[in-house]
Order: C-alpha cells, then structure tokens, then sequence
C-alpha cells in the first residue's frame, strides 16, 4: 500500500503550529527545521516530503517588533509566503495559508469580501501576503486573538499574574473574538484536505474585550479577579483594530463546520488544560 501523502505544517513551533501537531495528523517542522524565507530549503522540504497540503503557519506576529524589525517581517509575512506559494503551485501541492483579522477595519462584522485595510507594518505585511497566496490558487484561513492555556503571550500572562494575587490592567475598549488553538487546529486539517480555495474567515462566536474574557476565564477557574480598566491608547505600540470579529460564515458553508461560541470554547479548553502555571511579566493586551 502506498502511504499517504501528508499534511505538512511549517512554524510548527508556534502558537497555532504546535497546537496542528498536537492532533497528531500533520508532519510539523519548526523554524530551526525550515525557514519560510530559505527558498532553496522550502524547495528541497518539498521534493523530498512530497506533502499533498502545505499549513503555513509561520509569521512574524510580534506587532509592535514588527516597526522595528520592518525588513524581517516583510520577509517572513509577505516576500517568504508569496514564494512559498508559488513553490506549491508548480508542485500541485494544496496550500492553506493562515491570514489575520488585522487586515481588515470596520465597524461591522468582518467578511472575506471586505477590501484590506491594514494599519502599521504587521498588519500591511500580513495583507501582502494574504493576497501573495490567493493570486497563486491558496486557501487564506483569517482568525484571531489565538490563544491556548500555558503557552506564553497575554492569555497565559494574565491568568498566571491573578494566581499570583495580582491585579492586571486590562483593555476595555477593544473588541475581538477569543478563539482556541486546539480548536482552529482540526479544522485547519480539514481546510487542508478540502478543496476550496479563495479567502475564508475561522474564529469562534460572539465577541468580548480582554477585560470580558480573562474575566471569564478567571471565573471558570475559581481564580480571584483584581483588574484595572484601561483603554487600548493607555498601552500605546503600533496600530490594533478597535473592533475586529471576524464572520465565519464563509468557513462554514466551505466546509460544513463553526467553531463555538468563545464563551463555550473557553471552558472547554479550560477544563481540559486547566490553569497556566508558572511565572510572567505583568498582562496588559491581547496576544498580538
């Protein structure tokens, strides 16, 4: 019998990477394994694994280092995935390539049909690089505020300072939709076995601020809540989106499937891996 070809999944050291190769369906390879933006190894990676699908899920997601270190994050988000892209179409290999709700600004619920418009230079990189790989036949995947229990950035921070008996300042003016890795996870392998293609939006329902959800999951775990409101213009660092929900509708009529609502995605993350522990800095914003 000949195997399977397989599902190849690139940045699988982070967030939402390692979380696709928890489900045990993918072959992952980290950064020190293949950078996106050594075109002559993602060449060489993909003659010799052969996969059927590539999730690219490699990015330089640090928003604020992304005015910073403007050169890399236009490497890794734009320049590496149009060439990644263009790798796969000659090859016929199925590219899904995970998107940002940054792209977009509006006042409504965000849909896949909206024209970008990115603000500062992650948001502007990402939306390259989203149209980079729809002109060479990929799937874009967008979602937002990521999160997973323990591993580092502003869920983790957050829930770990209020174990400590912290207070935490949290925004209140900023509005988004929690959505769990080990959730995006195994519907993203479903994208990749599909076959639809063009611009898709993936995230759980309803919506929140950072002070609404870490005050949930604070409440899900027994843990006291001490916060202290402030805006999104308290923290200052580069443009973020003062109300971005992304529409789902589009995923759902794609592949027959729609994450839940966050509230109930929250809890059921939660119960399965609990509260982070360890130490951090204080938790101010979301993950990005």
């Amino acid at each position: 019998m000949i195997p399977a070809r397989p599902v190849l999944v690139t940045g699988a050291g982070g967030l939402l990477g390692s979380a696709l190769v928890r489900t045990g369906q993918v072959r992952g390879l980290r950064r020190e394994e293949l950078d996106i933006t050594d075109r002559d190894a993602v060449a060489r990676v993909l003659d010799t694994l052969r996969p059927a699908a590539v999730i690219n899920a490699a990015a330089q997601a640090r928003v604020d280092l992304a005015e910073v270190e403007r050169a890399w994050t236009e490497a890794v988000n734009h320049h590496a995935v149009a060439a990644l892209a263009e790798a796969c179409r000659r090859r016929g290999i199925r590219l899904v390539h995970i998107g940002t709700d940054y792209s977009l600004r509006s006042d409504r619920d965000l849909t896949p049909d909206m024209p970008p418009d990115p603000r500062g230079h992650y948001a502007e990189t990402k939306s390259r690089g989203e149209r980079a790989a729809l002109a060479r036949g990929a799937l874009v995947v967008r979602v937002q505020w990521v999160y997973h229990p323990g591993h580092p950035g502003f869920f983790t921070r957050s829930l770990q300072a209020l174990r400590r008996g912290e207070t935490v300042r949290l925004v209140t003016d900023q509005v988004g939709v929690p959505t769990p890795a080990a959730l995006l996870a195994p519907a993203l392998v479903i994208a990749a076995r599909g076959e639809a293609t063009g611009m898709v939006h993936l995230a759980c329902q309803g919506h929140t601020t950072p002070w609404g959800w870490i005050e949930a999951a604070a409440a899900s775990l027994g843990l006291p809540f001490s916060a202290e409101p402030i805006t999104r213009a308290d923290l200052g660092g580069a443009p973020r989106p003062a109300r971005s929900v992304l529409n789902s509708d589009s995923f759902a009529a794609a592949f027959g499937l729609r994450l839940p609502h966050w509230k109930v995605a929250l809890g059921e993350v939660l119960a399965t891996a609990g509260a982070p522990a360890g130490e951090a800095g204080p938790a101010t914003a979301p993950h990005r």
